[in-house]
């Protein structure tokens, strides 16, 4: 089963997709990868950590 695809980048400036080239290809990972670990980080520091308290 595939992954519905989602156009994130759709509202971002030209110059902002090419910084995540830029990151992508320095990290060795993929778009979706870098997504999934900032969302990831995000989470836990905003949204669990917020229940917490």
């Amino acid at each position: 089963m595939s992954t519905p695809k989602v156009r994130i980048l759709a509202d971002v400036s030209v110059e902002t997709k090419q910084k995540l080239e830029e990151v992508v290809q320095t990290l060795k990972i993929t778009k979706k990868d870098f997504f999934d670990r900032i969302i990831d980080d995000y989470y836990e520091e905003y949204v669990v950590n917020q229940n917490k308290n």
